[in-house]
């Protein structure tokens, strides 16, 4: 670490030689400090700046873009029997939690609903008919994007007993269709949560 240091040192003080100006010296200077450790810190820059890049994707901060798949839910068409409770036949908070979770699980890169980018500040509650989604009111259907490997997310959701099936079981309108190249949108500003 104190070589590091002594390096770092080194390599700033040219900087203040040239200030003064001495630029022949202070290249020199720079060149005896070691052309060999300035290359490593620009590769090391760039490094960071990739995985700042990839941070920003993960934060919903970037517009994501790659193979994926899109999922329509629906609210049911059967008739709701008297007496049952009518929003039943609605799509829940809880059923896109569950397709959510299970495209993260199936690795997705990035998620959309409706337009709505999905992270980990995302909260989808019911709200009477419609849905909220990052502060805003959806309603039905629901466009839901994902990017990452086609064949594995599709996997995932059409599992025997899984997803698509349990949605169908209860009702509801369930498409799923693979991509070769579907974009998930950067999320916008929302709001803090309320509690």
């Amino acid at each position: 670490m104190a070589a590091v240091v002594a390096t770092i040192s080194r390599l700033h003080w040219p900087a203040w030689v040239r200030m003064r100006g001495a630029g022949a010296t202070a290249w020199i200077l720079l060149a005896a400090a070691g052309w060999g450790f300035g290359a490593a810190g620009v590769s090391v820059a760039v490094h960071e700046h990739e995985r700042a890049g990839q941070y920003a994707a993960l934060g919903g901060f970037t517009t994501v873009s790659g193979p994926g798949v899109g999922v329509t839910l629906s609210d049911s068409d059967r008739v709701v029997p008297a007496g049952s409770d009518p929003s039943t036949a609605l799509v829940q908070d809880s059923d896109l939690t569950f397709l959510v979770m299970m495209l993260w699980y199936g690795g997705a890169r990035a998620i959309a609903i409706n337009g709505e980018r999905v992270t980990t500040l995302t909260t989808i509650t019911s709200s009477g008919p419609t849905l909220l989604i990052n502060g805003r009111r959806l309603v039905g259907p629901f466009e839901v994007v994902a990017v990452g490997d086609p064949r594995v997310l599709r996997g995932v959701l059409e599992t025997r007993g899984g997803f698509a099936d349990r949605m169908r079981q209860s009702g509801l309108g369930v498409r799923i269709s693979a991509h070769s190249a579907i974009t998930v949108p950067a999320g916008r500003d929302v709001p803090p949560p309320l509690f």
